[in-house]
């Protein structure tokens, strides 16, 4: 598995967070690396969100939901 696309496309790659947590491809480094970033985008999306630039097909509570799963998982790697 690619980092550099992880990082890119963290959700496209690994659907939810805990599909990263679990996977034994990146080092516990390199999963906050694309945690951090998974993060940073879903912030720019909450953004948009509350901007009322809602994507078509966007459920309302999803992304802040993602958010707090990532916010988890960063804890538990965290050494």
């Amino acid at each position: 598995m690619n980092f550099q696309e992880a990082k890119k496309n963290p959700m496209g790659v690994f659907g939810t967070p805990e599909a990263l947590e679990s996977s034994t491809e990146f080092s516990s480094e390199q999963k906050r690396v694309i945690l951090m970033q998974w993060k940073d985008q879903l912030l720019q999306l909450l953004t948009a969100d509350d901007e009322s630039m809602l994507r078509h097909n966007a459920k309302a509570g999803a992304n802040a939901d993602c958010l707090r799963r990532i916010t988890d998982i960063l804890t538990r790697l965290t050494p």
